[in-house]
Parts: structure tokens; C-alpha cells; sequence
């Protein structure tokens, strides 16, 4: 693996049980300290309540989603209910039973609507009941940013936060009292079942507020399917008339959030699946292909997740992956 950003901390603050414990296979590896590290970051929890569900097209939050609740189901862990930030009910801030906050994305003012639901859970949840942030990033967009997590969130005190790689741990250092570094829940869903190749690759890249490309998108490229106006409509029909629920607010049962991720990760395989090769600058398209088996050329994101993350968790195995400064290097080097 070659990662150029020097701009990630190169710390590895891993147990010292998980370094460098069996670098021959990456999927079951990257699975085994998955495993260690939600064990940690669930030390004691039977059962909890699930929120900020993607409840939106974006195949890698949906493929979080199952990640974890693969964790769950191996670990014991009941998943009470599940909502998205627009579906949860009043009633969760009185739960007794631990709180889990969906995780993937990033803290620190990129989606601000994920930023406040997160903060109102941490300020009115029951101060005696256990909130977990599952992994993911951190990157304050702005000092505002950081200062209202500082205020917002870090000061509850039954507060587990799980981070994605050592570059978000520095962000939260002296924040945050208890935080676990953990890999993507991606990995707990091991080796990913794909058709085989058929082309020499496949360039998925992104079109939003990430994306760091500065030159016209290659001829061909593609990203996460985005929903049109009518599906969006199709899945407004289906729930109102299959679910009973009438308003987006109207929350639904678990199987069904879970079966929509499901949809969404058969998808995002099928999207990669025709190449040998895969050139991306998201981090679950990395992921996700690599899983698959296949070789990935990477392209870092606008706030180098894609690096970070490799530098905290690959620099100490085999991984079929290699980082290109932009488009067309990363083309050269199919």
C-alpha cells in the first residue's frame, strides 16, 4: 500500500494485541479488530436503541448500518428500535437502555442536520443513560464547529465515541474522556460475494461538498445512484401504502429500515462489480471493493479520509490498494 497525504498522523494507538497480528489476510483481519474494538465500545450493553439511520441513497452509510448490526446480532446486543433523524420519537430521550447513534459520515459541521440531532441527544437524553457514537470521522469545518461540539456534546458524561482513525482521535483529544479507535463497521461483514470482472475497471467518483477533484469528471465515471423524483415518489407510495406511514415522520420497524441498506449494498456491489480495478475517492467504495477482492486505486477526499484511514489501520498489511494524487494518475496507473 502506498499512501501519500504526510499531512495524517502516523501514530498507531491500537491495542498492542491487535498490531501486526496476522498481516496475510486483510478481510479477516480488518473483521478481527473490528470485533475487538466494538466489543469495547458495547463493554456492557445488552440491548439499545438505534438512531440516525440513512435514511438516504448513499450506499456506504447503508452498508455502516449493516456492518453494525452484524456486530450486534454476533454479540447479543437486541436492537430495541431504529430511527432516522427525522423519524425519531420523543420517547427515546427517556430510554433507559442505551442510545446508538448511527455511525459513518463525519462530526465537525459538514451535514449539519446529522450535527444537531447528535447534539440534542446528547443534551437531552437522560443524563444516566449511555450514549454511543458509533465509528466514524471527525473534521471540525471551522473553529465554530469544535466549539460547539466542545459545548454541545463532549461535556456528558455517559458519552462512548467511537472514531475511525487517528487523525480524528487528535481532533477530539482533550475533548472527549472515553473514545475507542475503531475501524469502519464495514468490516464486519467480511468477504462481499460480487459477480467477476469484466472490465479492466470501473471509476466511481463523488459530486458532493467531499470531493477534493479540481478537473472535469472522466467520461464514463460514475457515483452512488442518486434517487430521481420518481423513486422518490415510488418509495413514498410504498411506505405510505405497505407501512402505514403517512408523514416522513412516521417511524418504521427495524426489518424494514435494514432491508432498504440491504437493497442499497447489492447495489453499490453491482455498481463496482464489472471491474478488475477500482478508482475511487470514497472511502466505502474503497471499502467495499476491497471486500470484494479487487484491486482499488484511491484518490484522497477534500479532508484526506481516505489516506487517514489507511495509514491508522493498512500500513501493517497486505491490502491491494494504492493512492494516486489525482484523476488522471490514478487512470495511468489502472
Amino acid at each position: 500500500m502506498s499512501v501519500t497525504n504526510e499531512n495524517t498522523p502516523l501514530e498507531d494507538t491500537r491495542e498492542p494485541h491487535l498490531r501486526r497480528s496476522d498481516p496475510s489476510d486483510y478481510v479477516e483481519e480488518m473483521q478481527r479488530r473490528s470485533i475487538a474494538a466494538l466489543t469495547t465500545l458495547h463493554e456492557g450493553v445488552d440491548s439499545l436503541i438505534l438512531t440516525d439511520f440513512p435514511d438516504y441513497e448513499n450506499i456506504g452509510d447503508s452498508v455502516i448500518a449493516l456492518g453494525q448490526a452484524q456486530f450486534w446480532h454476533r454479540a447479543g446486543i437486541r436492537v430495541e428500535s431504529t430511527s432516522s433523524w427525522r423519524t425519531i420519537s420523543p420517547r427515546v430521550y427517556e430510554s433507559a437502555i442505551p442510545v446508538a447513534i448511527q455511525g459513518g459520515g463525519n462530526f465537525g459541521g459538514l451535514y449539519p442536520q446529522h450535527s444537531e440531532h447528535r447534539y440534542r441527544l446528547a443534551e437531552q437524553l437522560r443524563s444516566d443513560t449511555l450514549l454511543i457514537q458509533e465509528p466514524q470521522s471527525v473534521h471540525f469545518a471551522t473553529a465554530r464547529d469544535r466549539s460547539d461540539f466542545a459545548a454541545r456534546m463532549a461535556p456528558r458524561s455517559r458519552l462512548r465515541l467511537a472514531v475511525r482513525d487517528t487523525a480524528s482521535l487528535a481532533e477530539v483529544d482533550g475533548l472527549v474522556s472515553s473514545v475507542v479507535l475503531a475501524p469502519d463497521s464495514v468490516h464486519m461483514l467480511g468477504r462481499l460475494e460480487a459477480a467477476p470482472p469484466s472490465r479492466a475497471s470501473v471509476c466511481l467518483l463523488r459530486r458532493d461538498l467531499e470531493s477534493a477533484l479540481a478537473v472535469e469528471i472522466p467520461v464514463g465515471a460514475v457515483d452512488w445512484p442518486a434517487m430521481t423524483f420518481a423513486d422518490r415518489v415510488a418509495q413514498r407510495v410504498r411506505r405510505t401504502v405497505l407501512e402505514g406511514a403517512v408523514t416522513r415522520t412516521m417511524n418504521r420497524t427495524t426489518e424494514r429500515w435494514f432491508a432498504d441498506a440491504a437493497t442499497r449494498l447489492a447495489t453499490g456491489i453491482a455498481l463496482l462489480a464489472p471491474g478488475e480495478t477500482i478508482v475511487t475517492d470514497r472511502l466505502h467504495a474503497m471499502l467495499i471493493a476491497l471486500q470484494m477482492g479487487r484491486r482499488v486505486i484511491a484518490i484522497d477526499n477534500a479532508n484526506g479520509k481516505l489516506s487517514s484511514y489507511a495509514r491508522t489501520w493498512f500500513h501493517d498489511l497486505d491490502v491491494p490498494v494504492t493512492f494516486a494524487p489525482d484523476v488522471r494518475g490514478a487512470m495511468a496507473a489502472v
